[in-house]
């Protein structure tokens, strides 16, 4: 093996290093630029139910259920979206200061309010949208002080957690 066999046998193994730096960068690039999206779109939706919140009656409660996680998961209290939403409003009802939103994973960012109750669905692609976008949103009614007037339906541990951490900070 001569001299010039090594140096382009050197090359090769760095070329095929630069190859794999790339693939890794194009993954990481694709992830952020997927985070950035869900991020827009959570911040637009949480804009909606922000002014939702500041709509609430004094004495209300803003009562945000984790949707897929009550239709879906293993503490589920309703079998469908509708049926889920006919809960809610029968809840609204007999809580006439309460507000609701009902929060679901989708992939097209999406949200409509009817009477009392905002349904969203959070866009974009992944796992746990509407669980972060719930977390961030507790996030920003503590930092306008409107958080104690917030309760969070649901039976995944680990928003229930984080929730019940940031709003117990309240005080």
């Amino acid at each position: 093996m001569s001299a010039q066999d090594e140096i382009l046998g050197s090359r090769a193994v760095h070329v095929r290093e630069l190859r794999s730096e790339i693939s890794a960068l194009k993954a990481q690039n694709a992830a952020l630029k997927a985070e950035n999206e869900s991020l827009k779109s959570h911040f637009h939706l949480a804009v909606l139910a922000a002014s939702d919140l500041h709509e609430l009656a004094p004495g209300g409660v803003f009562r945000i259920y984790d949707g897929w996680n009550l239709v879906l998961g293993a503490g589920r209290i309703a079998s469908s979206r509708d049926e889920l939403a006919a809960i809610v409003e029968k809840e609204l009802e007999n809580n006439p200061r309460d507000l609701a939103w009902i929060v679901y994973d989708g992939p097209e960012e999406n949200s409509r309010r009817k009477g009392r109750l905002r349904i969203s669905y959070t866009g974009g692609e992944g796992g746990q949208r509407a669980d972060r976008m719930i977390v961030d949103f507790i996030r920003m009614a503590r930092m306008t002080g409107t958080d104690p007037r917030i309760e969070v339906a649901t039976s995944d541990r680990g928003l229930k957690r984080a929730a019940e951490k940031l709003l117990s900070r309240r005080k």
